[in-house]
């Protein structure tokens, strides 16, 4: 969680390694050997593994890429605080905007944040159409739960805004959090679905 800041980072490295799971920042992989669980990088180093989960590179949809709103980071760049794009009129939310921090990292690609800045879009078109009201914001607050194996998680909460760097707490493994996210899903699979 580099994108919450040094001292939360810290604290979750330090949670996956009491585990037993290496990490490896910093390390772009170049081959998958299945058979030999081992991972190779482009450094000329290795690693083997146990369980792998890996996310292939991420980008824009081509629908978004064709339609030109695309800025120099690949994704759609938008106003941070009120979700509108370059274009007027036009908003963009989620997984396919870009917010830089001040930490030099994006806002994380989350739920929690999407719908935090879809509720600004849609009261900010509704503005635009009835032609009054005060624009809204999206503040960059957000939390997200760590799951930390034994029916215990993490909590991470705070503003993902803040200057010079995010202020966001990390609360420590507990079973609590687990009960907790798993409430919180089963309310979101209930409420959208």
């Amino acid at each position: 969680m580099g994108v919450a800041g040094p001292e939360v980072s810290k604290a979750v490295r330090q949670m996956v390694e009491s585990r037993g799971i290496a990490y490896h920042p910093q390390h772009q992989v170049t081959a998958v050997a299945v058979r030999e669980r081992r991972l190779s990088f482009a450094n000329g180093s290795s690693a083997d593994f146990d369980l792998l989960a890996y996310v292939p590179p991420h980008r824009a949809p081509r629908v978004v890429r064709e339609a030109g709103l695309l800025g120099d980071s690949g994704w759609v760049a938008v106003d941070r605080y009120g979700m509108e794009t370059g274009f007027p009129g036009v908003y963009a939310i989620g997984d396919v905007v870009s917010i830089p921090l001040s930490l030099g990292k994006p806002l994380p690609k989350a739920g929690v944040f999407a719908e935090g800045q879809a509720r600004v879009a849609a009261r900010n078109i509704v503005s635009a159409i009835r032609g009054n009201g005060e624009a809204s914001r999206f503040d960059g607050h957000g939390e997200c739960f760590i799951e930390a194996g034994g029916r215990r998680a993490g909590m991470g909460r705070g503003n993902f805004y803040a200057e010079p760097l995010p202020m966001v707490q990390l609360f420590p493994p507990a079973r609590r959090w687990h009960l907790s996210k798993v409430l919180f899903e089963k309310y979101w699979l209930w409420r959208w679905f």
